[in-house]
């Protein structure tokens, strides 16, 4: 076996072109799969990682009909909070638009939450300059505001947050234009793929004062949030939450209750569901450079007829001719699957760095590289063999 491995090695190194241009079908297919899978893994970790700052105890309230009688009032959380394992409760304001002026005086949309000053309980900020929401701001629903750092750059063209902390700037609510005092940046968690220009400037205010502007100053919302204890499963309370809402307010299928793990789950789903589509999509040059190498093989089966008859003469078995044969094709793509992988992973890297998240090589995408490609060089790879095996020696000798 190792004479014969040896010798197809050798076979391979005296045409380095063709072995190249025969392994380039491969260096493609696998490289695009598993550029694919490990972006896709990488996003999947960003949003996973994006969710676990909130926790994994938190559950989310939100309203399917924006109607008064179905807003969450301030005696439904109380209700809500006498839950055991119930540790926080709070009502929020969610994405009322905006709209300002930019340095230029060109008219941004913007998207105003309105947070409660303990929103640090369920969802971490990373201050770059200032402050977050206080428990005076509430109390005194003063005009004040948190944004992100994309805000500085599109709002005012700088990248210096400190430039933007304690201006004010003028946000046109409901139809109501105010001005609001800058007294904190956050780190924005929009990925750097998506075009800030494209997407509304995100404002963070105290719930009181967003309250104040748009809802009825009762401290009811259309959107809530309740984090369970940790030592509980929060999977184990949106049926019992839906159900005392739905019988507080007479009716049924008006709120949606859904953990964060449940979020993740199905954005998880969506992209593996993403993944298997282009990945299919890409396997199609597999196979493409599947009968690429059977060509070659067979044209290779044809060049060395001669040797092939030379061998068996000299008593060698259909079975090792099949070997020989066989182990050229294994090694054309198990070696063209490795080397695709690095490629893919590399390309990977590349374009998830673009995009600001980390590509992931898992043990499965290993497995699926030399796996897939020593399947295609037994597919591909068996007939060009059987072939050469079956040569009659007699005529193999007689050709020229």
């Amino acid at each position: 076996m190792n004479e014969t491995i040896k010798s197809a090695f050798s076979q391979l190194k005296s045409n380095k072109l063709r072995t190249f241009l025969t392994m380039l079908g491969m260096f493609i297919g696998i490289g695009a799969v598993i550029i694919i899978l490990s972006v896709g893994e990488g996003v999947k970790a960003y949003f996973n990682d994006q969710f676990s700052q909130m926790g994994k105890g938190t559950i989310e309230i939100n309203t399917r009909e924006y109607t008064e009688e179905n807003m969450i009032t301030q005696e439904d959380l109380e209700v809500l909070g006498e839950i055991p394992e119930v540790k926080t409760t709070m009502n929020y304001h969610n994405g009322y638009f905006a709209t300002t002026k930019d340095y230029k005086k060109n008219t941004k949309d913007a998207m105003i939450f309105g947070i409660p000053y303990n929103i640090g309980e369920v969802q971490s900020f990373k201050v770059i300059e200032g402050r977050m929401i206080s428990e005076v701001d509430e109390g005194l629903k003063s005009n004040v505001v948190v944004v992100d750092t994309n805000f500085a750059r599109v709002m005012y063209n700088r990248t210096s947050s400190k430039y933007v902390l304690g201006k004010t700037v003028e946000l046109n609510i409901s139809g109501e234009p105010q001005s609001f005092e800058i007294i904190g940046i956050i780190k924005s968690e929009i990925p750097s793929f998506v075009p800030i220009d494209q997407i509304p400037l995100l404002c963070y205010m105290p719930f009181s004062t967003v309250d104040r502007i748009v809802g009825y100053g009762d401290g009811r919302s259309y959107d809530s949030l309740i984090v369970i204890e940790d030592a509980y499963d929060a999977n184990d309370y949106t049926y019992s939450i839906q159900r005392i809402l739905e019988k507080r307010h007479g009716k049924k299928d008006i709120y949606k209750v859904s953990t964060l793990t449940e979020q993740v789950d199905q954005i998880n789903n969506i992209i593996n569901t993403l993944n298997i589509f282009v990945s299919l999509v890409a396997a199609v040059s597999l196979i493409v450079g599947g009968i690429g190498i059977m060509n070659i093989m067979l044209v290779t089966v044809r060049e060395r007829t001669r040797e092939i008859g030379i061998r068996k003469a000299l008593g060698a078995t259909d079975k090792q001719i099949l070997s020989q044969f066989l182990i050229e094709a294994l090694i054309l793509t198990v070696v063209g699957g490795i080397i695709g992988l690095l490629i893919g992973y590399i390309g990977g890297l590349l374009i998830a760095s673009l995009i600001t998240v980390t590509a992931k090589m898992t043990l499965g995408m290993v497995i699926f590289s030399v796996g897939t490609s020593s399947v295609i060089g037994l597919v591909f790879g068996v007939y060009p063999a059987y072939k050469a095996a079956k040569l009659d020696p007699i005529e193999a000798l007689r050709f020229e």
